[in-house]
């Protein structure tokens, strides 16, 4: 990873106030341009600023974990080992952004209801953060959906009984169109 404080455009050591300006305004750009790269690389580098401190180790929650590393775990798809680290995390440490990994590792198993509860909470604890409020609003927009939802995740996921049925009937008449019979009635 890139020296955080490059990422963010600010000098090695800046103070809490300069860093935050820096990740909001380049967030807002980035989330502008819906350029996911860039935001994912400026949020893990104001990860590793604020667990870090101002030291500039990059790392270090006592226990191992950093949100980079979550981050970096959700984005290969290694959904498990992300939902691991991040509930090693004590719950008196999980702020706005646990929260919201949270919900994004849910979002990511189907799982809207729980995802929606969690950005939620992520919203209402930073409040001023447009990616907790966007991918809430997106949460919320897939559960209102209804069978769209069902539908996208069966089309992924092969075919249903359903299908198999309706398409053993679709043969059976064929069939019987041609004088034949695939299913024999009683």
């Amino acid at each position: 990873m890139r020296n955080p404080y490059e990422v963010l455009g600010v000098p090695q050591g800046a103070g809490m106030e300069q860093v935050n300006a820096a990740y909001r305004e380049l967030l807002r750009k980035y989330q502008e341009s819906n350029n996911q790269y860039m935001v994912d690389e400026i949020n893990a580098a104001y990860d590793a600023i604020v667990m870090g401190g101002s030291s500039g180790g990059y790392s270090s929650q006592s226990d191992g974990a950093d949100y980079s590393d979550i981050r970096a775990k959700i984005n290969s798809g290694r959904l498990e080992d992300a939902q691991v680290i991040l509930d090693g995390i004590p719950e008196y440490r999980r702020d706005a952004q646990w929260y919201y990994l949270k919900g994004t590792i849910q979002q990511k198993r189907g799982w809207l209801e729980e995802a929606a509860n969690n950005f939620a909470t992520a919203s209402n604890l930073d409040p001023s953060n447009n990616t907790y409020k966007m991918a809430f609003n997106k949460v919320n927009n897939a559960r209102s959906g209804g069978y769209k939802t069902e539908r996208r995740q069966r089309e992924r996921g092969g075919c249903s009984g359903c299908d198999m049925c309706t398409g053993l009937i679709c043969a059976d008449c064929c069939c019987e169109c041609f004088g034949g019979d695939l299913i024999p009635c009683c």
